[in-house]
């Protein structure tokens, strides 16, 4: 499977989030799951299970350092998908003949 997630700190003493999601993202690094970071998102394979372990462990330390935490999620989880990450995206730029930006 594969959740799309945005971790939204709230109640940061600066406009910046970046400080707090830096510890929090270092539970998905360690994960050993795969996974592709964007601007506005997360997303991250593997079992439920495991996967749910590594939003929690973001969500428990963001609510370490800030006292409000949200989080927006989106999961697509489909049987016998292999690599849905990369298979994705590689299955829309074969259909449309061309690379996309990634």
């Amino acid at each position: 499977m594969i959740a799309q997630f945005t971790l939204i700190p709230l109640g940061t003493k600066t406009d910046s989030v970046s400080e707090p999601l830096a510890k929090a993202f270092k539970h998905i690094v360690d994960s050993g799951l795969s996974y592709k970071v964007g601007p506005m998102g997360t997303a991250i394979e593997g079992d439920w299970d495991s996967v749910m372990k590594v939003i929690n462990l973001c969500r428990n330390t963001l609510l370490n350092e800030v006292p409000r935490v949200m989080i927006n999620m989106s999961i697509d989880d489909r049987k016998g998908s292999v690599n849905p990450i990369t298979s994705k995206v590689e299955s829309l730029e074969k259909k449309m003949g061309t690379k996309l930006r990634k």
